[in-house]
């Protein structure tokens, strides 16, 4: 079982039996008008340095381990019994110096995890090899700079996860210049199931899974 819980943009914490965790966390009020994710967790995870939308851990409640994606080896990192690995990718499409990020991907509470973070390009079957299959698939769907949602969308039935939350799109809390997440389900929307969730969390559970893709939208908690 995985509770997910969306703070906004690519923040979110996942809690499980094995231990609570906070992703990318951003900075208020650098980042817009999402509030300060003054929470705490056993770790907080971060796919490449950008204090202002990813890797601020100013706000949140002192006490955890901090996790640096970009730093970890290939084997990956083992915390409290998860293991954690990432892929080195790029932000833009261009893979020019500098727009280095990671994809991060882990397994807790029984599911497997994929955190696309700011990836910025489609993936060669190689690269696509370790995160097939995920049960949980977390990405970003306000197209450009990062992912442009036709590449997304032909990763995304590339990799066939059981869920699909996304992030990192234009809400009336964030001053980048991203699409609206309406645009990703309007394009989408003959091919996944979806719901709206009227909550900024939902609860996952592996005998839950199906067959089709279902994109699950949450609200922003901040």
């Amino acid at each position: 079982m995985l509770k997910v819980t969306w703070y906004g943009h690519a923040a979110f914490k996942l809690e499980s039996p094995e231990l609570s965790l906070i992703l990318d966390p951003y900075q208020y009020p650098a980042a817009g008008g999402y509030l300060p994710i003054n929470d705490s967790a056993d770790a907080v995870l971060i796919s490449h340095i950008n204090d202002r939308y990813h890797s601020h851990t100013g706000q949140i409640t002192p006490g955890f381990e901090l996790l640096k994606a970009h730093e970890f080896t290939p084997e990956g990192v083992t915390f409290r019994g998860v293991h954690f690995q990432a892929m080195p990718v790029y932000e833009t499409p261009e893979k020019l110096a500098g727009d280095e990020v990671t994809v991060i991907y882990f397994n807790l509470g029984g599911l497997k995890v994929v955190f696309l973070s700011d990836l910025g390009h489609a993936l060669t079957p190689e690269e696509r090899a370790p995160i097939q299959n995920p049960d949980l698939l977390l990405a970003s769907t306000g197209g450009k700079p990062t992912i442009a949602l036709d590449e997304l969308e032909i990763l995304i039935d590339q990799l066939h996860p059981r869920w699909v939350i996304p992030m990192h799109y234009k809400t009336d809390k964030i001053n980048l210049n991203i699409l609206p997440n309406e645009v990703f389900l309007e394009q989408t929307k003959s091919k996944y199931a979806s719901q709206i969730i009227n909550s900024p969390t939902v609860v996952l559970d592996q005998s839950q899974r199906l067959g089709q893709t279902e994109v699950i939208v949450l609200q922003y908690s901040r």
